[in-house]
């Protein structure tokens, strides 16, 4: 959500590819230094100022039916950041990949967080407040910490529109890798913390998944056929998007689970944001990397807590996978009128596609290339629980 407001609701997905702009730059700085109180209404704003189609609740156009702040209250912050373009920027199968539906989908959340960027955050922030600090602690550094600190190290206002911290739910993280289990069906790589697994978890998305996307990349291979062989099942695609869409929308109970989503996906962004260029904390420990993986790599060394080796595709699957799944759970793909968009040449659906299948693969481990080709002669692909430690990669 973060980088939506820091873009002013243009497409942040070409930083993947390119430098962030200089404007892209100078909003970021300007965020990183607001008070927590107007993050914090930010957030609020966010929530408040979502669509709010006349859709079954827990559908992209209306998340959720719980209620934001009254306009009176949110009207006593500062509304400076206020864009509602910002917020509510939609998607649409003709071009779309110029932005989101409100906010990401929970996978953006879990695929950042592979990465292991909270616990590298974590540390950073408990070496901070132990005063275990090596670094001249500038203005702008010292606000970030803060900020850092308050926003997602401490529990939320009790009667903000997104906390669920409470008795019932007395751990955060255990909360987030509940939720990741409920819509994904499997926790954090490397992560070996007791938590509840819902009985009702969606355990048949990894299968869903992966079948869609090896029958889109047949339709990539074979979309210019005009003559002999022309294996493309677009009801195979339909079917695969329709069996994701209902189980996520049977996960989010009619929005439930959407406040939990908004802010695990905010928290993310918020650390995203801080590696997409050489911001204040990377600054502050000297680091000059050139991509959000290479500086995450770098402040994993310093703080001593390993990193996922596989965070440059992680970081690349994290908004394009959003988009997708947000699509998919609009119900536009199960048309099968509406899935050649996802393997016709040079669309901007299947140029996406392209870019997922080739990140998923190298994070999974599974070469969803595969049966797209009669043989398939290349070395396996290392596995997606890859750890960096001191420099290196290391697989089980």
């Amino acid at each position: 959500m973060f980088r939506r407001i820091v873009s002013n609701g243009n497409s942040f997905q070409d930083t993947l590819s390119n430098d962030p702009s200089p404007e892209y730059i100078e909003s970021a700085n300007r965020l990183f230094q607001l008070h927590p109180t107007e993050l914090y209404a930010l957030l609020e704003s966010a929530w408040s100022f979502r669509v709010k189609e006349n859709r079954q609740p827990g559908h992209p156009g209306n998340k959720t039916t719980l209620r934001g702040l009254p306009d009176d209250l949110i009207g006593l912050f500062d509304n400076n950041w206020q864009n509602g373009t910002t917020f509510v920027t939609q998607v649409g199968v003709g071009n779309p990949c110029t932005g989101h539906s409100l906010w990401d989908h929970l996978i953006y959340a879990y695929v950042i967080e592979s990465t292991q960027v909270y616990k590298v955050f974590q540390k950073l922030i408990e070496n901070y407040a132990k005063g275990d600090f090596e670094i001249n602690l500038q203005p702008a550094v010292l606000q970030w910490l803060h900020n850092t600190e308050t926003l997602w190290f401490s529990d939320p206002p009790v009667l903000s529109s997104f906390n669920f911290v409470s008795k019932a739910r007395p751990d955060i993280m255990l909360t987030r890798l509940g939720s990741y289990y409920r819509f994904f069906g499997f926790s954090l790589p490397g992560d070996e913390q007791p938590y509840y697994k819902a009985k009702s978890a969606h355990l048949n998305y990894r299968r869903s998944f992966e079948r869609f996307a090896e029958e889109i990349w047949i339709g990539i291979e074979n979309e210019a056929n005009v003559t002999g062989r022309r294996p493309i099942d677009d009801a195979a695609i339909a079917f695969s998007a329709y069996e994701m869409q209902k189980n996520f929308l049977s996960q989010r109970n009619n929005g439930d689970i959407t406040k939990q989503e908004f802010f695990f996906v905010s928290m993310m962004a918020w650390f995203h944001l801080s590696l997409e260029y050489n911001s204040p904390i990377v600054q502050a420990f000297g680091i000059n990397e050139q991509s959000p993986a290479q500086r995450l790599f770098a402040l994993a060394n310093i703080v001593g807590v390993p990193a996922n080796g596989l965070s440059e595709n992680l970081f690349r699957l994290g908004d394009n996978m959003s988009l997708l799944l947000t699509l998919i759970e609009t119900g536009v793909f199960n048309d099968e009128l509406n899935v050649p968009a996802l393997y016709e040449d040079n669309s901007p659906l299947a140029n996406m596609m392209k870019q997922i299948i080739f990140n998923y693969s190298h994070v999974s481990g599974n070469n969803l290339k595969a049966r797209a080709v009669k043989t398939y002669d290349s070395m396996p692909l290392q596995k997606g629980n890859g750890i960096l430690t001191n420099g290196q990669a290391v697989h089980s």
